[in-house]
Protein backbone atom coordinates (compact mmCIF):
# COMPACT_ATOMS: atom_id res chain seq x y z
CA UNK A 1 0.00 0.00 0.00
CA UNK A 2 1.51 3.33 -1.09
CA UNK A 3 0.94 6.33 1.15
CA UNK A 4 2.37 9.74 1.96
CA UNK A 5 3.47 10.35 5.55
CA UNK A 6 2.75 13.90 6.68
CA UNK A 7 4.05 15.53 9.85
CA UNK A 8 1.35 17.88 11.13
CA UNK A 9 1.93 21.27 12.80
CA UNK A 10 -0.71 20.35 15.38
CA UNK A 11 -1.76 17.25 17.26
CA UNK A 12 -4.79 15.09 16.47
CA UNK A 13 -6.70 14.60 19.74
CA UNK A 14 -8.57 11.46 18.65
CA UNK A 15 -7.29 8.94 16.09
CA UNK A 16 -9.15 9.30 12.81
CA UNK A 17 -9.86 7.35 9.65
CA UNK A 18 -10.99 9.72 6.89
CA UNK A 19 -12.56 8.26 3.75
CA UNK A 20 -12.31 11.10 1.26
CA UNK A 21 -14.66 11.91 -1.60
CA UNK A 22 -16.15 9.96 -4.51
CA UNK A 23 -13.70 10.52 -7.35
CA UNK A 24 -9.89 10.33 -7.01
CA UNK A 25 -10.71 8.53 -3.78
CA UNK A 26 -8.05 8.26 -1.14
CA UNK A 27 -8.22 7.61 2.59
CA UNK A 28 -6.19 8.92 5.50
CA UNK A 29 -5.29 7.70 8.99
CA UNK A 30 -4.24 10.35 11.49
CA UNK A 31 -2.98 10.07 15.05
CA UNK A 32 -0.99 12.49 17.17
CA UNK A 33 1.11 14.63 14.84
CA UNK A 34 1.21 12.15 11.97
CA UNK A 35 -1.11 11.59 9.03
CA UNK A 36 -0.88 8.81 6.43
CA UNK A 37 -2.56 9.63 3.11
CA UNK A 38 -3.11 6.82 0.61
CA UNK A 39 -2.80 7.15 -3.14
CA UNK A 40 -6.03 7.89 -4.98
CA UNK A 41 -7.94 4.78 -6.10
CA UNK A 42 -10.21 6.24 -8.79
CA UNK A 43 -13.99 6.65 -8.62
CA UNK A 44 -15.64 4.66 -5.81
CA UNK A 45 -18.79 4.33 -7.91
CA UNK A 46 -16.90 1.56 -9.69
CA UNK A 47 -17.21 -1.65 -7.65
CA UNK A 48 -13.69 -2.78 -8.52
CA UNK A 49 -12.25 0.52 -7.28
CA UNK A 50 -14.28 0.35 -4.09
CA UNK A 51 -13.12 -3.19 -3.30
CA UNK A 52 -9.51 -2.10 -3.79
CA UNK A 53 -10.19 0.93 -1.58
CA UNK A 54 -11.78 -1.19 1.15
CA UNK A 55 -8.92 -3.70 1.06
CA UNK A 56 -6.40 -0.86 1.28
CA UNK A 57 -8.09 0.64 4.36
CA UNK A 58 -7.92 -2.67 6.23
CA UNK A 59 -4.35 -3.39 5.16
CA UNK A 60 -2.99 0.03 6.18
CA UNK A 61 -4.85 -0.09 9.48
CA UNK A 62 -3.12 -3.38 10.31
CA UNK A 63 0.23 -2.01 9.22
CA UNK A 64 -0.07 1.22 11.25
CA UNK A 65 -1.85 -0.42 14.19
CA UNK A 66 -4.24 2.53 14.51
CA UNK A 67 -7.67 1.96 16.01
CA UNK A 68 -9.69 5.00 14.92
CA UNK A 69 -12.12 6.64 17.31
CA UNK A 70 -13.62 8.84 14.61
CA UNK A 71 -14.61 8.04 11.02
CA UNK A 72 -14.62 11.19 8.88
CA UNK A 73 -16.42 11.42 5.55
CA UNK A 74 -18.01 13.85 3.10
CA UNK A 75 -21.35 15.59 3.65
CA UNK A 76 -22.78 14.10 0.45
CA UNK A 77 -25.26 11.38 1.53
CA UNK A 78 -24.93 9.43 -1.74
CA UNK A 79 -21.14 9.17 -1.85
CA UNK A 80 -19.96 5.58 -1.60
CA UNK A 81 -17.41 6.60 1.05
CA UNK A 82 -20.16 8.22 3.15
CA UNK A 83 -22.23 5.05 3.06
CA UNK A 84 -19.13 3.01 3.85
CA UNK A 85 -18.49 5.22 6.90
CA UNK A 86 -21.98 4.48 8.21
CA UNK A 87 -21.37 0.75 7.78
CA UNK A 88 -18.00 0.84 9.54
CA UNK A 89 -19.33 2.38 12.75
CA UNK A 90 -22.07 -0.21 13.30
CA UNK A 91 -21.28 -2.09 16.51
CA UNK A 92 -17.81 -0.55 16.85
CA UNK A 93 -18.64 2.44 19.05
CA UNK A 94 -16.91 4.81 16.61
CA UNK A 95 -18.29 8.24 15.74
CA UNK A 96 -18.97 9.48 12.23
CA UNK A 97 -18.04 13.09 11.58
CA UNK A 98 -19.14 14.59 8.28
CA UNK A 99 -16.93 17.32 6.83
CA UNK A 100 -17.87 19.78 4.10
CA UNK A 101 -15.95 19.06 0.91
CA UNK A 102 -14.37 22.48 0.36
CA UNK A 103 -13.50 23.04 4.00
CA UNK A 104 -11.59 19.75 3.70
CA UNK A 105 -9.76 21.11 0.66
CA UNK A 106 -8.55 24.15 2.60
CA UNK A 107 -7.66 22.07 5.66
CA UNK A 108 -5.58 19.74 3.46
CA UNK A 109 -3.61 22.71 2.13
CA UNK A 110 -3.08 24.03 5.68
CA UNK A 111 -1.79 20.62 6.79
CA UNK A 112 0.32 20.13 3.66
CA UNK A 113 2.08 23.46 4.25
CA UNK A 114 2.21 23.19 8.08
CA UNK A 115 0.50 26.55 8.47
CA UNK A 116 -0.29 27.97 11.88
CA UNK A 117 -2.81 30.76 12.37
CA UNK A 118 -5.62 32.03 10.19
CA UNK A 119 -5.81 31.91 6.40
CA UNK A 120 -7.93 33.05 3.51
CA UNK A 121 -8.86 29.74 1.86
CA UNK A 122 -9.84 29.51 -1.80
CA UNK A 123 -11.45 26.23 -2.91
CA UNK A 124 -12.22 26.07 -6.64
CA UNK A 125 -13.32 22.78 -8.20
CA UNK A 126 -16.14 21.10 -10.08
CA UNK A 127 -18.45 19.60 -7.48
CA UNK A 128 -18.90 19.43 -3.73
CA UNK A 129 -22.00 19.12 -1.57
CA UNK A 130 -22.57 22.37 0.32
CA UNK A 131 -23.98 22.80 3.81
CA UNK A 132 -26.97 24.61 2.27
CA UNK A 133 -27.78 21.65 0.02
CA UNK A 134 -26.46 23.32 -3.16
CA UNK A 135 -23.44 22.27 -5.20
CA UNK A 136 -20.41 24.34 -4.22
CA UNK A 137 -17.11 24.84 -6.01
CA UNK A 138 -16.25 28.56 -6.11
CA UNK A 139 -15.67 29.29 -2.41
CA UNK A 140 -13.67 31.63 -0.17
CA UNK A 141 -13.21 30.85 3.53
CA UNK A 142 -11.47 32.51 6.46
CA UNK A 143 -10.28 30.76 9.61
CA UNK A 144 -7.90 28.10 10.83
CA UNK A 145 -7.71 24.34 11.23
CA UNK A 146 -10.31 24.42 14.02
CA UNK A 147 -12.94 26.52 12.26
CA UNK A 148 -13.43 27.70 8.68
CA UNK A 149 -16.13 30.19 7.76
CA UNK A 150 -17.48 30.61 4.23
CA UNK A 151 -17.36 34.32 3.40
CA UNK A 152 -17.65 34.59 -0.41
CA UNK A 153 -18.74 32.46 -3.35
CA UNK A 154 -19.48 32.48 -7.06
CA UNK A 155 -23.12 33.39 -7.73
CA UNK A 156 -25.37 30.34 -8.01
CA UNK A 157 -26.49 29.16 -11.44
CA UNK A 158 -28.76 26.22 -12.36
CA UNK A 159 -27.23 23.00 -13.73
CA UNK A 160 -29.73 21.87 -16.41
CA UNK A 161 -30.11 18.12 -16.13
CA UNK A 162 -28.00 17.89 -12.98
CA UNK A 163 -24.92 15.72 -13.51
CA UNK A 164 -25.60 15.67 -17.27
CA UNK A 165 -24.20 19.22 -17.27
CA UNK A 166 -20.80 17.84 -16.24
CA UNK A 167 -20.68 15.52 -19.25
CA UNK A 168 -22.28 18.08 -21.58
CA UNK A 169 -20.77 21.55 -20.99
CA UNK A 170 -23.11 23.08 -23.59
CA UNK A 171 -25.85 22.88 -20.95
CA UNK A 172 -23.85 25.20 -18.70
CA UNK A 173 -23.21 27.62 -21.55
CA UNK A 174 -26.96 27.80 -22.05
CA UNK A 175 -27.60 28.26 -18.33
CA UNK A 176 -25.23 31.24 -18.06
CA UNK A 177 -26.72 32.84 -21.18
CA UNK A 178 -30.26 32.28 -19.93
CA UNK A 179 -29.33 33.74 -16.54
CA UNK A 180 -28.45 37.02 -18.25
CA UNK A 181 -30.61 37.27 -21.34
CA UNK A 182 -33.64 35.19 -20.38
CA UNK A 183 -35.61 33.67 -23.25
CA UNK A 184 -34.29 36.05 -25.93
CA UNK A 185 -34.51 33.45 -28.70
CA UNK A 186 -32.67 35.60 -31.24
CA UNK A 187 -29.60 35.84 -29.04
CA UNK A 188 -29.84 32.28 -27.73
CA UNK A 189 -30.07 30.85 -31.25
CA UNK A 190 -26.95 32.80 -32.22
CA UNK A 191 -24.73 31.93 -29.28
CA UNK A 192 -26.09 28.91 -27.41
CA UNK A 193 -24.57 25.56 -28.47
CA UNK A 194 -27.05 22.81 -29.37
CA UNK A 195 -29.76 25.37 -30.09
CA UNK A 196 -32.05 22.59 -31.30
CA UNK A 197 -32.73 21.92 -27.60
CA UNK A 198 -33.41 25.53 -26.56
CA UNK A 199 -37.18 25.35 -26.13
CA UNK A 200 -36.96 22.15 -24.10
CA UNK A 201 -34.25 23.59 -21.85
CA UNK A 202 -36.21 26.79 -21.29
CA UNK A 203 -39.24 24.75 -20.21
CA UNK A 204 -37.09 22.67 -17.88
CA UNK A 205 -35.53 25.80 -16.35
CA UNK A 206 -38.89 27.44 -15.85
CA UNK A 207 -40.27 24.34 -14.14
CA UNK A 208 -37.02 23.82 -12.17
CA UNK A 209 -36.95 20.11 -13.00
CA UNK A 210 -33.64 18.39 -12.06
CA UNK A 211 -32.06 21.80 -11.70
CA UNK A 212 -29.59 21.93 -8.77
CA UNK A 213 -27.89 25.26 -8.12
CA UNK A 214 -24.12 25.48 -8.22
CA UNK A 215 -21.40 27.98 -7.33
CA UNK A 216 -18.78 25.86 -9.09
CA UNK A 217 -15.81 27.51 -10.79
CA UNK A 218 -15.37 24.28 -12.73
CA UNK A 219 -18.82 24.70 -14.25
CA UNK A 220 -18.00 28.30 -15.20
CA UNK A 221 -14.94 27.02 -17.07
CA UNK A 222 -17.18 24.46 -18.79
CA UNK A 223 -19.72 27.10 -19.76
CA UNK A 224 -17.16 29.47 -21.27
CA UNK A 225 -15.36 26.61 -23.05
CA UNK A 226 -18.60 25.57 -24.71
CA UNK A 227 -19.80 29.12 -25.37
CA UNK A 228 -16.75 29.94 -27.50
CA UNK A 229 -16.83 26.60 -29.31
CA UNK A 230 -13.96 24.73 -27.64
CA UNK A 231 -15.80 21.82 -25.99
CA UNK A 232 -19.51 20.95 -25.97
CA UNK A 233 -19.18 17.34 -24.81
CA UNK A 234 -16.59 16.16 -22.27
CA UNK A 235 -15.08 12.74 -22.89
CA UNK A 236 -13.15 12.79 -19.61
CA UNK A 237 -13.18 14.73 -16.34
CA UNK A 238 -12.20 18.38 -16.78
CA UNK A 239 -11.81 18.15 -20.57
CA UNK A 240 -13.59 21.45 -21.29
CA UNK A 241 -11.41 23.39 -18.84
CA UNK A 242 -8.20 21.65 -19.95
CA UNK A 243 -8.85 22.46 -23.60
CA UNK A 244 -9.76 26.06 -22.72
CA UNK A 245 -6.36 26.50 -21.04
CA UNK A 246 -4.46 24.75 -23.83
CA UNK A 247 -5.54 27.21 -26.51
CA UNK A 248 -3.65 30.02 -24.72
CA UNK A 249 -0.58 28.05 -23.65
CA UNK A 250 1.27 28.41 -26.94
CA UNK A 251 1.11 32.22 -26.80
CA UNK A 252 3.30 32.55 -23.72
CA UNK A 253 1.26 35.58 -22.69
CA UNK A 254 2.04 37.61 -19.60
CA UNK A 255 -0.66 38.51 -17.13
CA UNK A 256 0.33 42.18 -16.83
CA UNK A 257 0.21 42.89 -20.56
CA UNK A 258 -3.10 41.30 -21.52
CA UNK A 259 -6.76 42.26 -21.28
CA UNK A 260 -9.21 40.78 -18.82
CA UNK A 261 -12.91 40.50 -18.14
CA UNK A 262 -14.31 41.70 -14.82
CA UNK A 263 -16.52 40.13 -12.18
CA UNK A 264 -18.97 42.14 -10.07
CA UNK A 265 -19.10 41.94 -6.27
CA UNK A 266 -22.22 42.34 -4.16
CA UNK A 267 -23.02 41.81 -0.50
CA UNK A 268 -25.92 39.72 0.76
CA UNK A 269 -26.37 39.58 4.53
CA UNK A 270 -22.63 39.80 5.14
CA UNK A 271 -21.71 37.28 2.42
CA UNK A 272 -19.82 38.42 -0.69
CA UNK A 273 -21.37 37.19 -3.94
CA UNK A 274 -19.06 37.08 -6.97
CA UNK A 275 -21.24 37.77 -10.01
CA UNK A 276 -20.15 36.10 -13.27
CA UNK A 277 -22.71 38.10 -15.29
CA UNK A 278 -20.34 40.82 -16.57
CA UNK A 279 -17.82 38.17 -17.65
CA UNK A 280 -20.37 36.30 -19.77
CA UNK A 281 -21.67 39.56 -21.26
CA UNK A 282 -18.15 40.57 -22.30
CA UNK A 283 -17.48 37.11 -23.77
CA UNK A 284 -20.63 37.51 -25.89
CA UNK A 285 -19.51 41.00 -26.98
CA UNK A 286 -16.16 39.59 -28.07
CA UNK A 287 -17.87 36.79 -29.97
CA UNK A 288 -19.94 39.41 -31.82
CA UNK A 289 -16.68 41.17 -32.70
CA UNK A 290 -15.14 37.90 -33.95
CA UNK A 291 -12.38 38.01 -31.34
CA UNK A 292 -10.26 34.84 -31.58
CA UNK A 293 -10.77 32.01 -29.10
CA UNK A 294 -7.26 32.17 -27.58
CA UNK A 295 -7.73 35.84 -26.71
CA UNK A 296 -11.14 35.22 -25.11
CA UNK A 297 -9.71 32.33 -23.10
CA UNK A 298 -6.78 34.48 -21.97
CA UNK A 299 -9.07 37.32 -20.87
CA UNK A 300 -11.25 34.82 -18.99
CA UNK A 301 -8.28 33.29 -17.17
CA UNK A 302 -7.00 36.77 -16.30
CA UNK A 303 -10.43 37.71 -14.97
CA UNK A 304 -10.22 34.86 -12.45
CA UNK A 305 -6.70 35.88 -11.39
CA UNK A 306 -7.70 39.48 -10.76
CA UNK A 307 -10.95 38.46 -9.10
CA UNK A 308 -8.94 36.40 -6.61
CA UNK A 309 -6.68 39.39 -5.98
CA UNK A 310 -9.66 41.72 -5.47
CA UNK A 311 -11.54 39.39 -3.13
CA UNK A 312 -8.41 38.64 -1.09
CA UNK A 313 -7.76 42.36 -0.66
CA UNK A 314 -11.32 42.91 0.54
CA UNK A 315 -11.10 39.98 2.97
CA UNK A 316 -7.68 41.08 4.27
CA UNK A 317 -9.07 44.50 5.08
CA UNK A 318 -12.00 42.96 6.95
CA UNK A 319 -10.28 40.05 8.73
CA UNK A 320 -6.61 41.16 8.91
CA UNK A 321 -5.32 37.96 7.27
CA UNK A 322 -2.34 37.85 4.87
CA UNK A 323 -1.95 34.10 4.32
CA UNK A 324 -3.77 32.62 1.30
CA UNK A 325 -4.33 28.88 0.71
CA UNK A 326 -5.55 27.57 -2.66
CA UNK A 327 -6.90 24.06 -3.21
CA UNK A 328 -9.20 22.18 -5.56
CA UNK A 329 -8.95 20.76 -9.06
CA UNK A 330 -9.13 24.17 -10.76
CA UNK A 331 -5.69 24.95 -9.31
CA UNK A 332 -4.17 22.21 -11.43
CA UNK A 333 -4.44 24.82 -14.20
CA UNK A 334 -0.86 25.91 -14.84
CA UNK A 335 -1.74 29.34 -16.19
CA UNK A 336 -3.74 30.19 -13.06
CA UNK A 337 -1.08 28.85 -10.67
CA UNK A 338 1.76 30.67 -12.40
CA UNK A 339 -0.18 33.94 -12.64
CA UNK A 340 -1.99 34.18 -9.31
CA UNK A 341 1.01 33.68 -7.03
CA UNK A 342 3.05 36.72 -8.23
CA UNK A 343 -0.10 38.82 -8.43
CA UNK A 344 -0.93 38.13 -4.77
CA UNK A 345 2.68 38.34 -3.59
CA UNK A 346 2.92 41.79 -5.16
CA UNK A 347 0.01 42.76 -2.89
CA UNK A 348 1.87 41.50 0.18
CA UNK A 349 0.14 38.14 0.60
CA UNK A 350 1.91 34.91 1.51
CA UNK A 351 0.60 32.29 -0.91
CA UNK A 352 0.34 28.56 -0.30
CA UNK A 353 -0.39 25.87 -2.90
CA UNK A 354 -0.10 22.12 -2.37
CA UNK A 355 3.42 20.70 -2.12
CA UNK A 356 3.27 17.05 -1.08
CA UNK A 357 -0.33 16.08 -1.82
CA UNK A 358 -2.51 16.82 -4.86
CA UNK A 359 -4.77 19.86 -5.19
CA UNK A 360 -7.61 17.66 -6.47
CA UNK A 361 -9.91 15.38 -4.45
CA UNK A 362 -7.07 12.97 -3.71
CA UNK A 363 -6.16 15.21 -0.75
CA UNK A 364 -9.71 15.56 0.64
CA UNK A 365 -9.26 12.79 3.21
CA UNK A 366 -6.26 14.59 4.74
CA UNK A 367 -8.40 17.68 5.29
CA UNK A 368 -11.24 15.58 6.70
CA UNK A 369 -8.89 13.88 9.13
CA UNK A 370 -7.47 17.05 10.62
CA UNK A 371 -10.82 18.87 10.81
CA UNK A 372 -12.43 15.87 12.51
CA UNK A 373 -9.54 15.19 14.87
CA UNK A 374 -8.24 18.52 16.18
Amino acid sequence: MKYTKIILPFSIKSSVLALGAQSKAGFCFAKGRLAYLSDAEGDLGDLKNFKKFEKGVKKLQRELKINPKIIACDLHPEYTATKYANELVKGEGWRVKKVQHHEAHIASCIADNKIKGKVIGIAFDGTGFGSDGNIWGGEFFVGNIKRLKRVAYLKYVPMPGGEASIREPWRMAFSYLYGIYGSDMRLLRRFAPRNDSLKTLIQVLNKKINMPLTSSMGRLFDGVSSLIGVCNFAGYEGEAAIRLEKIISARGSRLETQGKYKFKYTNERGMMIIDWGPVIRDVVKDLKRDVKKPEISLKFHNAICYMIRDVCNILRKKYRIKKVCMSGGVFQNSYLKNSIRPLLEKEGFKVFLHKNVPAHDGSISLGQAVLAGV
